[in-house]
Order: C-alpha cells, then structure tokens, then sequence
C-alpha cells in the first residue's frame, strides 16, 4: 500500500513539472529550450499619399488618370460613374482633383472638387473594376437681412442702415447693384438719382459656413426718388416660369426696354437736330445719345430683338442694330468690338451685352452712340414713354397678393432713410395692418 503511494505521489509530481514547464513555455513565447526569444517582422503597406492635379486648359480627365496609372478601361469606369453627378465636359481650367495612392500605385480614391459647394469622391466599388460615387454639397444657411440706403451722391455710396453687420465683404455692391437692376426701367441712375433719395429692401440669402453668400436675391424693395415711391415684390408663380418683379398693384416693373444701355454712364451729349460736330466743325443733325464710357465697357441690349447689322458701317465705326417687336429699332455705336455669337440673324436678349464700348469711326474718344428708331425714324429715347412688361395674369393674381402681402409684411420691419414725409406705400396692399 506504501509503495503504491509513493509511485502516485511521484507521478503527480512529475505531472506538475511537465505542467509547468508548459506554462514557462507558453509564457515566454518560444518552444526554444536556451530560452531565446525570436522576433518576427509583419511588413506593412506605405501609406497613402495624396497627389494634386489643377485642371488645365486643353487638358482633358483621361490624361490626368492616364499618367497616374489607371488603365483606359478603368478610365472609362471612372468616367462613367462621373457623368451620373456632373459632365466632364463642363469642369473649368484650374479644378482641383486629389488623387489617393500608394507609391507606384494606381490612385484608388478620387475626389473633385467642382464648385465651392460640391465636392465629387469616386473609388473602387467590388472586384469587377466597377466604380462609385459620392457627391457631398455645402450646407447653408437661409437668412433675411433688412438694409436701407440713403442717397448722399450715388447709389453705390449711399450710407446704409440695418442689418449692415450681417453682411459679407463686398456684399453692400450686390445690393446696390440689385436695386439697380430692378429699378433700371424707371430710374436711370446716372441722371435721375439725387441727395436724399433713398431705399429699403429685404434681402433673403443662402451663407456658406465659412460666412461667404452661395446665392441671393432681393424678396421686396421700395425706393424713394424725387418725391415718387417705387415698388417691387420677387414673384414666381412656378419653377418653369421667370422671376418678375411687380409693383403693389401688379404691374410689372420691367418695361419692354432698360433706359440706358451701360450699367453706369454720362450722357456726354444729347439728341439733336443741329449739333455742332467736334470733328467736321460744323452742325449736322445728332440723332441719339453719346454716353462717355471708358473702353471695353459692356454694352447691353436695352430690348430683347434680332441682329439686323452687326459690323463696320461707315462712320458708324463697329455697330450692332436690333430689330424689336412693334417697328422698333436700337443702334449701338463706335464699339471697341462686338461680342462673340452677335451676327445678323441671331436673337438677342434684354441686357445681353451685344459689344464693348469704344472709338471706332468718326469718334473723337471713347463712348457709345445709342440711337433708338420708331418706324424708320429716329425718335429722342430720353423722351419715350415706353409700355412696360405684361402684368400679373388673373390666373395668378390670389397667389401674387399672397406674396405681396407676405413679402411687405417683412420688409415694414425696417423704416425708409430720411424721415417718414413720404407717401404711404402700403396703400395698394389688399389686407389691413396694424
């Protein structure tokens, strides 16, 4: 019985020892028995590095990918995927595109960045060399902004009152050059603007995160010019139609033609019968208007029409005539050169600049000849009283006064510049308020 013990005590400790130089074994990590330890190298990949590539002219897409590695077929995949958010064709010289790769690799993420609010991610998709997709867009900020103007000189120097801290660097041109725009049927605002005019609107914008303005637009504007209050409400009945603007009754602001055809000029002489001519040194009829201008000024359409003359003619120097609806006729003369696409038989449209202005012809310095003709005679355009564009229609006259009313409503949240001995300018609005 002793001896049977002793032989189970012996192998239980032997079991133990084995145990424990498995544990030892386990522990250290190596099956060696002089107890060194062997370390074992796992490579990795090197890092991805990001190459950029700007866009330049001429330069096509293919190219780019080409001299990165990316085989034609792949190129074709990239492209394909590409053409689902936006035309290759129309990415502009000087585009950013980050290409990810590893050294001596084929790119394997490519981002593009088409505008200041779209970025474009394509990469890899399955292992059939299919590509996809991702197009991630800014988000904005919609806001309204009141802001008043009061006339000192000019419109661009007016001092302004309001939401002034709200706006963005630059942004105070904007306005003024919208105001302008809308009123540009009613006022000229070279000769007609004077001290102590003035203006209210209500601007709605959409603001990058960064505090710079995607798009904007003027909801409602009232302005004030020598005595007489002008309106204008932003109205769209739908997505398919044009944006218009009207005054409170519904007629619209815009007339059949812009009073000038320079955004900012002088008239540097007048409709005559007998001027007396700088050049030929005697008098000779001058049947339009001289706006001084310096070279390569735009030159708009004051009216939407078809080119009828488009080139040199006589002392005319470089002219642009359209032919308008109702026998009407505009000359556009002396130009530095005409713009790209206006030739006889095109149409253009209202604003459209037609040319830049110049000296050519009989011309002792830079400026534009505008000459408006009605039934083949010239007639005084600072004379015309020409109708304006179609009113609202009765189909959309309840959803016109709707907006109106909605528009004003924000715009009464801020008083017009230069005291209050103005005449009311709600008076057309069809409800009541307080």
């Amino acid at each position: 019985m002793g001896g049977r013990r002793n032989k189970r005590a012996l192998g239980g400790l032997a079991v133990g020892a084995v145990a424990g130089v498995c544990a030892w074994w386990l522990l250290s990590g190596s099956g060696d028995p002089s107890g060194s330890v062997r370390t074992v190298y796992v490579p990795t990949p090197p890092p991805h590095i990001t190459v950029v590539e700007n866009l330049e002219s001429g330069q096509t897409l293919a190219e780019i990918f080409g001299s990165h590695g990316l085989s034609g077929l792949e190129i074709m995949r990239v492209v394909e995927t590409m053409e689902e958010f936006e035309s290759p064709r129309r990415l502009r010289p000087g585009t950013a595109i980050h290409l990810a790769m590893r050294p001596d690799e084929p790119p394997t993420r490519i981002a593009l960045q088409l505008d200041r609010d779209r970025r474009l991610y394509l990469f890899p998709d399955g292992e059939d060399g299919a590509w996809a997709g991702r197009l991630d867009s800014v988000q904005v900020v919609r806001d309204t902004i009141l802001i008043t103007g009061f006339v000192e000189s000019n419109l661009y120097e007016a001092s302004l009152t309001g939401d002034v801290d709200r706006l963005a660097p630059g942004e105070r041109n904007e306005v003024a050059f919208r105001i302008e725009q809308i009123f540009a049927w009613q006022i000229d605002f070279w000769r007609d603007i004077q001290p102590g005019d003035g203006y209210r609107a209500a601007l709605a914008r959409e603001v990058r995160p960064d505090g710079t303005i995607r798009s904007e637009w003027i909801l409602a504007a009232e302005f004030r010019n020598v005595g007489r209050n002008l309106t204008a409400v932003r109205f769209r009945p739908d997505s398919m139609a044009p944006v218009e603007y009207y005054d409170l009754e519904g007629e619209a602001v815009r007339g059949q033609f812009l009073l000038a055809p320079l955004d900012l000029a002088r008239v540097t002489s007048g409709f005559s019968r007998q001027r007396y001519h700088p050049i030929l040194k005697r008098r000779r009829p001058h049947l339009g208007l001289d706006y001084g201008a310096p070279t390569g000024t735009p030159v708009r359409a004051t009216g939407g029409g078809i080119v009828v003359r488009a080139g040199r003619w006589g002392t005319y120097g470089n002219i642009v005539e359209v032919r308008h609806a109702n026998n009407l006729r505009t000359r556009y003369a002396h130009l530095s050169r005409i713009s790209e696409g206006v030739r006889v038989g095109v149409r253009v449209d209202q604003g459209q600049v037609v040319g830049r202005v110049g000296a050519t012809g009989l011309a002792t310095a830079s400026h534009l000849h505008y000459e408006f003709l009605q039934n083949g005679s010239n007639v005084n355009p600072a004379r015309l009283n020409l109708p304006r564009a179609e009113p609202v229609s009765a189909e959309y006259r309840e959803l016109y006064d709707a907006a109106r009313d909605a528009a004003f409503a924000v715009l009464q949240g801020i008083e017009m510049p230069g005291g209050s001995d103005r005449p009311d300018s709600r008076a057309g609005l069809s409800r009541a308020e307080d």
